[in-house]
């Protein structure tokens, strides 16, 4: 046999290939498959999750966390992994137990309370479900990618992903299942209905199957047929002067104008818009009265409605969660506190990582351009109503030429203080609600607001969904401002993408108090307000699941660097003693032998290696919150503490990496004041305060994200110690000392 000679370059080639394939990641698996070809709804997303949870038990978890007024369950997925971490109630014992009636069924902590939490919601407005569907997504690729991309074992490992895709499941159900489209929650059963309810009440008048449009020629119509289409509809005021024959076109079910009202006993579906409840998302405590002190969110009070208070509830026994996502729809943007309150309110530090960290992020990951005060790490100056993101990015109606008839449904108006703010001088994709220039809030009672000034959490809220700049693969539509030329290319896209599921041909139909006309068009849960399925959804989806993945890195790694135990005496003869006074007289008397006694110098470092500390900027001051906590633990009563006590306050461990655009305020020794509305002083316009540290004392000394710890104990035997850092929302991590 003829033998080739063998270089070193040929090794070194083979060699190379081998590493190369050795090292590549397997690929993720999908054990549960799930597309995006279509919306989920109600049902599709509790099926999908709760088959995530059988199939991935060891990091899932399904939580029924309250029911809507239809007693349609609201569930949150847990994702992380329930063999790690551990939780202070695990480690440091009530040292006199409870003995009152009724006290049993306080339960014991998950690990993953212990550990940094993230939530992220979506279906909280019941037709902007496509919140729902990027909630369904990110599990997907959470559970997916477990064991195989290191990032995201990480993050489930050593972090708790709370996610929550439909808050409002009698909305969304309605909006998608029922194909009635539906933003609010729906009423108690015992709530009277709305005079006259049945005759705007959409259904199925030609029993085909789904509801759909009804378009009929009338003088007074504000619809003309697109010339390029005329299967699209363009809207034009009233008082507008055009030479094409006027439409008037109705959801299917509702009564025209000047029509009679609906047969009697006419089916409606339940929980239909003629038995709307509330905006759910104006019934959360925070800034619900309007400043004359009347009530300015929804429902008879804050939390009064079932979705609003599970929530609450949710997040009141779960206070590891320190970034909170909340997705709506639409416009493709995001906003960052306040929707209450102007800026003013708003920590400068809190705003630079809004602003700085998060808000670059995600305007890198939607394309748009960044400022260039974002760019440089210059000191955070106070804010100025030309400043990018200052001014008031209400969410300003885009401009169209002619808006198509697939937005015209009364249920996907927005609010008319959504249009009341100026256009956007900073950013168009990263905005804070509240109008400055106007002075008026977005809305009153909104989660947002609630999370972040109440409980203390980095929350923000998406609008999801830009019809202009989201959409892909429509046939003859490339980004251009023109909605008719868009929504003729969406028909065309769904005839061969979604079988024709999304527009129906108009088919001539004589309409019950209405007369002749067409019937067809758009199907309402396939209208303007929602990522159109398939690629665009898919798309979307990715996009902001990337986004939320960046915010998960960014929380607190808290860690014992170096613990040492070292014996400064010991004595194997100790013995117990006791004083006896009599008159001025003091008698020792030895007692019997108390066998092996320690004098132990225990000292600790202690970082946090996240990006950003354990709490927003005055989070640890807000009721219900707490600062960072270090235990020296023992048996309690073979231990006495000469120096500090068992625990050790920290204060609040900042993150590791420096707030680009921010210079800390003198440190200040007394607390920052008020709870809630972000800590500031009551009043408009109120100054926020020097964040609180806890200033060093010998048993605690360093700022920043370190701290050293110091404790001088006797220790009788020799009975095990160790370390347990808590925060609440950093994490809690664990370290057995040796003792030298």
């Amino acid at each position: 046999m003829k033998r080739s000679p063998v270089t070193w370059g040929g090794i070194g080639l083979l060699l190379g290939v081998c590493l190369v394939v050795g090292g590549a990641p397997a690929s993720p698996v999908q054990q549960v498959p799930i597309s995006f070809n279509d919306y989920h709804g109600y049902t599709g997303s509790v099926d999908y999750i709760k088959k995530v949870a059988a199939a991935y038990p060891d990091i899932t978890e399904v939580i029924e966390i309250g029911k809507s007024f239809r007693e349609r369950p609201i569930f949150v997925l847990v994702i992380s992994n329930m063999k790690t971490g551990t939780t202070i109630d695990r480690n440091v014992a009530l040292r006199n137990m409870r003995n009152e009636p009724n006290t049993q069924n306080v339960q014991p902590m998950k690990t993953y309370q212990g550990k940094p939490g993230i939530w992220i919601d979506g279906g909280t407005h019941g037709n902007e479900f496509t919140g729902t569907e990027v909630c369904l997504y990110t599990i997907d690729k959470l559970v997916s990618n477990y064991g195989t991309d290191p990032e995201i074992t990480r993050l489930i490992n050593d972090d708790v992903f709370y996610i929550c895709p439909v808050v409002n499941p009698d909305g969304v159900y309605n909006s998608v299942e029922a194909g009635i489209s539906q933003r609010q929650n729906s009423p108690a059963p015992d709530a009277a209905p709305p005079p006259q309810a049945a005759a705007g009440t959409p259904r199925d008048v030609n029993g085909d199957g789904v509801i759909s449009q009804f378009r009929y020629k009338d003088p007074k119509g504000r619809y003309v047929q697109y010339e390029a289409d005329p299967r699209v509809m363009v809207a034009v005021p009233a008082n507008e002067a055009t030479t094409k024959e006027r439409y008037s076109v109705i959801v299917e079910g509702q009564a025209g104008p000047g029509a009679a009202p609906a047969p009697a006993g006419a089916p409606a579906p339940q929980g239909a818009p003629a038995a709307r409840g509330i905006d759910v998302n104006r019934n959360f405590p925070e800034g619900w009265f309007r400043d004359d002190g009347f009530q300015g969110g929804s429902g008879s009070y804050p939390s009064s409605s079932p979705e609003a208070r599970a929530v609450l509830e949710f997040f009141t026994n779960h206070t590891n969660i320190l970034m909170v996502q909340s997705f709506h729809t639409s416009g493709g943007f995001t906003y960052r506190p306040y929707a209450r309150w102007p800026d003013s309110r708003l920590d400068p530090k809190d705003m630079s990582v809004f602003d700085r960290i998060m808000g670059r992020k995600y305007l890198e990951l939607i394309g748009e351009e960044i400022p260039e005060a974002w760019k440089a790490p210059a000191p955070a100056a106070k804010a100025s109503p030309d400043a990018p993101g200052a001014q008031a990015r209400g969410a300003a109606a885009q401009g169209v030429r002619g808006r198509g008839a697939a937005g015209t449904q009364e249920t996907q108006a927005r609010p008319a203080a959504r249009t009341a703010a100026p256009a956007a001088r900073g950013p168009q994709g990263w905005r804070h609600p509240y109008n400055e220039e106007q002075r008026t809030p977005y809305g009153y009672g909104i989660f947002l607001d609630w999370a972040y000034a109440e409980f203390g959490a980095y929350a923000l809220s998406t609008e999801l969904w830009n019809w202009q700049k989201d959409s892909k693969g429509l046939p003859g539509f490339a980004g251009e401002n023109d909605r008719p030329l868009w929504e003729s290319a969406y028909i065309k896209y769904q005839e061969t993408q979604l079988a024709g599921k999304a527009f129906l041909p108009w088919k001539s139909y004589a309409y019950p108090g209405i007369g002749d006309g067409e019937i067809g068009g758009w199907i309402a849960k396939y209208g303007s307000g929602n990522a159109i399925p398939g690629e665009s959804l898919a798309a979307l989806c990715s996009t902001h699941y990337q986004f939320e993945l960046f915010r998960a890195k960014l929380l607190p790694r808290l860690e014992i660097s170096d613990a040492r135990a070292v014996v400064l005496y010991t004595t194997d003869a100790a013995a117990s003693a006791r004083v006896e006074q009599q008159g001025d007289t003091f008698t020792v008397r030895r007692g019997k032998p108390a066998g092996k006694y320690r004098i132990i110098q225990v000292t600790a470092t202690v970082r946090n290696n996240g990006d950003l500390a354990t709490h927003v900027s005055r989070g640890a001051q807000l009721a219900g919150n707490r600062e960072d906590v270090i235990w020296l633990i023992g048996d309690r009563d073979r231990i006495r503490f000469l120096q500090g006590s068992p625990w050790a306050r920290l204060g609040v461990l900042e993150g590791a990496v420096a707030i680009p655009g921010y210079t800390p305020p003198a440190v200040s020794e007394t607390p920052a004041g008020g709870r809630g509305r972000g800590g500031a002083p009551p009043g408009p316009g109120g100054q926020p305060q020097a964040r609180r540290q806890i200033p060093e004392t010998p048993q605690v000394k360093g700022t920043g994200n370190t701290r050293e710890i110091s404790w001088l104990i006797s220790v009788e035997g020799d009975t095990p110690l160790k370390l347990v850092l808590t925060s609440q929302k950093g994490g809690t991590t664990v370290r057995d000392l040796k003792v030298n």
